[in-house]
């Protein structure tokens, strides 16, 4: 048996417990006394509901932009983030928030940027990402100088993740503000080194001194390990870091390309150089508004609070533009307000020396000899053969003949040369990404080792340059033009990449084309024209070839190319695939148009190409217009428009004054422009374009006197034939008043351009051509303005007629008595030259004119004709007899009709076309002439018998041709 449990003593409970009193202590208060004082203090509850409205802009939390920026100071990580997510959803759903309170959030939004939580950090990212676009750079300048200090401080941080994330903002920026970043970036280059270094392996930290001094006169290839140099592939297995530390330094590297393509201006030696020199011409001479563009360009204190290189940053004076002084130090250098980097030669050498043992130690670390190498380490070669190619290219201009460059050649063929060409892959698939890489890493190799060969190689040093170290090089850009980089089995579509990278390498057979025999000239030559017939016509690689074409052109008047005869056999070849080429782009492809055009007016603006420029006109006429070979379809051949009137007007100003430089222009082209000027799709600038090119042609003596007539009559018919057309199919035609007002400028323009030639021709040289088909489109026209009723037609007539007017000579401006009897006397003369066909048609026409003008006018036709022209012809006529037979025609329509009511009308016509003319001022001295007032007075007569007096309307007109003509006679 166990122990029984002990037996709990219960103690009596003690109604009232008595408290000790102790000494010093002050006694309770009475429990039983009524305390009757107070204390009151104010309430305060905070609304807890969410779908409360609020009078602020909110986002879809319902919390405004003051309650978002609150919480970005918060202590809580996830409290942070959700605020960076809030200020990017309220931006996004209210866009004028950014606007209005840009600087609060751009304050706030700095201070998390390098925020000890990566997910504050990426949400800030994707903040500044939407913001960012969504601004211009006057607005977002301000604030560039703050991002690129907290920015370096990130690039500074212990973290390797916040390092790591400032150089993704750093990219952000730049991809959208480089010119802006570029200004604040002079701290930024020496980071980019330190952050290098750190990752880098320990014998590449040894070796890389930070004093670039030294490092300029030692070779670049004593930084790299003497075990790697013997044997890269295997100790790059052994002796590189970790991978995530050579992962960490290619995106370094990929983060300072980015930067330093901005700093460093590389020489474009791409056909983008041409066209960014057209389109800066362009933007030079257009007008914008009226207003005068503002340099918002601004000028920051720099930081500047450590350096990495000694002597790195160069020291220069911003030029006050009220003293434009210069402020020197005592010992003759320029005072600085702030620092720059990578601006003179000698900065970019003392960061060529320290980066380019890096990459060739990455270099060897990718392992680029290894034959399973991944598509990610492709990437990764690309980015440093890229690297150095800018590098070499920008060190070029100022230190082509020195011993740095000399030795930055040999290690160069040490490290990279010996692994190329560098193949992955296979030309079956072009298209694959491990072949375009390696192809690009090819390419680049390539045109870093021709930038060691200086501006203009030397003939003397052919065998150790051409056919010495550079023959690996050669034979690829041979082997690269032939087409052997694609298989030819595969499709014309395919393998467009491949083609720009090849086309990358055209500016190197420029420079090597002097030095070359007459063999390579013709065979690299022969290839080049083989890789352009298989470009297509809209790649980037096609406008690559255009640009060679004129580098072509450019050089060939250098003597060691001029008795090349494979070399002038491809000059003639360019200059007349560029028209064809441009007729095949149509209006996809404005850039390479205008290419080609600008290419074309360099060559016919120099004299000496003359006999080349003439040879392309053929080329350049299915560009504006042709016509094609007869067909059983089209008998006459079908008309056929080029693309010149869908272009662009600026692009087509460009293409009518290619035809200024030729020696003299073809009937084909002048068929073209008529063709041109005709369309329905000219506007009127171009018409008086080609216009007033057509008569400067003339005074130049490049087109003859029957061409320039020819194409003037043209030009009219093609005016006055528009109307006849329509109507006799039946299509009822509504010219608005803008056409007509375009046709009545050209008709004017003509009128003064023929009016000019009678300074130094004679009125037969000009009219006689004209005159057939002036006859032919006279009867035409007349014909059908009095039988089908066109009113149009009246517009045609007098068109011809003021033409017919301006090969008289003018004396509307002689107040002289003297030169007016000259005058009339040299008018007279000219007048009785004209053929009496032509005579007898114009006064047919001038009749029809008269009569059918005046019976438009008592219609409910609104239209307005005027007879200026019909009485300026009339007074040319000194025998008076085409005013005679006009009075005769008008009273031969007296009582003329099938019926009584078309005989009233006529009569009533008639009367109103003699008022209209007794009422005209020009005539009144030739009505005063004894042989025509006898003409009126019997016409007259004939009028008041044929005019019924039974009729109001008839009897009013007879009243007032009666009191026109005592008027006219003061009787």
């Amino acid at each position: 048996m166990g122990r029984s449990a002990p037996k709990k003593t219960l103690q009596p409970s003690l109604d009232f417990k008595v408290k000790k009193k102790k000494l010093g202590k002050k006694p309770p208060p009475n429990p039983n006394i009524t305390v009757t004082t107070f204390k009151s203090k104010a309430l305060n509850m905070p609304g807890q509901n969410i779908v409360e409205e609020k009078d602020d802009l909110v986002n879809h939390r319902n919390l405004t932009l003051k309650d978002l920026l609150t919480k970005l100071n918060h202590y809580n990580d996830q409290v942070k983030k959700d605020a960076v997510t809030g200020i990017r959803d309220l931006i996004l759903k209210h866009p004028s928030v950014l606007f209005v309170h840009l600087g609060a959030i751009m304050n706030k939004l700095v201070e998390v940027i390098n925020d000890l939580d990566k997910d504050v950090r990426h949400c800030a990212h994707n903040l500044i990402s939407t913001i960012l676009p969504m601004l211009d750079e006057i607005s977002i300048s301000p604030f560039i100088p703050l991002f690129s200090v907290y920015i370096n401080s990130g690039m500074t941080h212990l973290k390797t993740t916040i390092r790591l994330d400032s150089l993704r903002l750093l990219d952000i920026f730049i991809d959208h503000y480089p010119n802006l970043v570029s200004r604040s970036c002079h701290q930024m280059i020496p980071n980019y080194i330190d952050l290098l270094k750190r990752v880098s392996g320990a014998a590449t930290v040894a070796t890389i001194s930070t004093s670039t001094s030294s490092s300029a006169n030692v070779p670049i290839s004593a930084s790299i390990p003497v075990s790697q140099q013997k044997n890269k592939s295997s100790t790059a297995a052994s002796s590189t870091p970790k991978a995530n530390s050579l992962h960490t330094r290619v995106m370094i590297l990929k983060s300072l390309f980015k930067l330093i393509k901005v700093l460093l201006k590389e020489p474009d030696l791409s056909f983008s150089s041409l066209l960014n020199k057209i389109h800066k011409q362009r933007e030079n001479t257009q007008i914008i508004d009226g207003k005068m563009a503002i340099d918002c360009s601004l000028t920051y204190q720099a930081y500047n609070d450590r350096k990495v290189f000694p002597d790195l940053f160069s020291k220069y004076l911003v030029k006050n533009n009220e003293q434009q002084q210069q402020q020197l130090n005592s010992d003759g250098t320029i005072k600085s307000l702030f620092p720059t980097i990578l601006e003179t030669s000698e900065e970019v050498k003392q960061f060529s020396s320290t980066l380019l043992p890096i990459l060739i130690d990455l270099w060897l670390e990718l392992g680029p000899s290894n034959p399973g190498i991944s598509f990610q380490v492709l990437e990764d070669l690309e980015l440093v053969v890229s690297i150095i190619q800018l590098l070499v290219h920008c060190l070029k201009e100022n230190f082509s003949t020195t011993d740095f460059y000399e030795q930055l050649r040999k290690d160069y063929i040490k490290f990279f040369s010996v692994h190329f060409p560098f193949y992955v892959g296979s030309p079956s698939n072009p298209d694959s990404k491990e072949w375009i890489i390696s192809c690009s890493i090819n390419s680049l190799m390539t045109q870093t080792a021709s930038h060691f060969l200086g501006y203009s190689p030397s003939i003397s040093n052919v065998d150790q340059t051409i056919n010495g170290w550079y023959q690996p090089f050669f034979e690829f850009i041979e082997d690269a033009l032939n087409g052997k980089l694609i298989d030819e089995k595969v499709e014309a579509t395919k393998g467009q990449s491949i083609k720009t990278h090849i086309s990358n390498l055209l500016w190197i057979v420029k420079i090597i084309l002097p030095i070359l025999s007459p063999t390579q000239s013709e065979s690299i030559l022969n290839s080049f024209i083989s890789f352009d017939e298989k470009c297509h016509p809209h790649s980037t690689s096609k406008k690559a070839c255009v640009f060679f074409i004129k580098e072509l052109i450019d050089i060939q008047s250098n003597p060691l190319l001029s008795n090349v005869k494979s070399f002038k056999n491809i000059i003639e070849w360019g200059l007349t695939s560029l028209p064809k080429l441009l007729w095949k782009l149509g209006n996809s492809d404005n850039d390479t148009s205008l290419m080609i055009l600008n290419i074309l007016l360099s060559v016919g603006r120099d004299k000496s190409k003359i006999k080349q420029y003439d040879s392309i006109q053929n080329a350049l006429v299915p560009f504006f217009f042709t016509i094609s070979k007869p067909t059983p379809q089209f008998p006459n051949g079908k008309q056929i428009y080029g693309p010149f009137l869908s272009l662009p007007l600026n692009i087509q100003f460009l293409a009518l004054n290619t035809l200024y430089y030729f020696s003299s222009l073809n009937k084909i082209m002048i068929r073209s422009l008529i063709a041109i000027c005709r369309s329905n799709k000219s506007s009127p600038e171009i018409i008086s374009i080609v216009l007033d090119l057509i008569h400067n042609l003339y005074l130049v003596g490049t087109l003859s006197l029957s061409h320039y007539t020819a194409f003037c009559i043209a030009i009219t018919l093609s005016i006055t034939s528009k109307e006849i057309d329509d109507k006799s199919n039946n299509v009822k035609m509504i010219i608005d008043e803008e056409r007509i007002q375009e046709q009545e400028k050209i008709i004017r323009k003509l009128c003064w351009n023929i009016n000019s030639l009678r300074l130094s021709n004679s009125i037969e040289d000009i009219l006689d051509p004209m005159t057939e088909p002036f006859i032919s489109e006279l009867k035409k026209i007349s014909t059908n303005f009095q039988e089908n009723n066109n009113e149009n037609s009246g517009d045609s007539l007098n068109y011809i007629l003021s033409l017919i007017l301006s090969c008289f000579i003018d004396n509307n401006n002689n107040n002289n008595n003297n030169n007016n009897n000259n005058n009339n006397e040299i008018r007279e003369k000219e007048f009785k030259s004209l053929s009496n066909e032509l005579i007898i048609t114009i006064t047919n026409s001038i009749f029809i004119y008269i009569f059918q003008s005046i019976k438009f006018i008592n219609s409910t036709s609104t239209k307005i004709y005027d007879l200026n022209i019909i009485l300026k012809i009339i007074q040319l006529d000194n025998s008076n007899q085409i005013l005679i037979n006009i009075l005769n025609l008008i009273s031969n329509k007296l009582n003329v009709g099938n019926n009584q009511v078309e005989k009233n009308n006529n009569n009533q016509y008639s009367i109103l076309s003699l008022i209209e003319l007794f009422k005209s001022k020009e005539l009144y001295e030739i009505f005063q002439l004894s042989n025509v007032k006898s003409v009126v007075g019997s016409i007259v007569k004939k009028v008041e018998k044929s005019v019924s007096t039974q009729l109001s309307t008839e009897k009013q007109l007879l009243e007032k041709l009666l009191s026109e003509v005592k008027l006219l006679f003061n009787e």
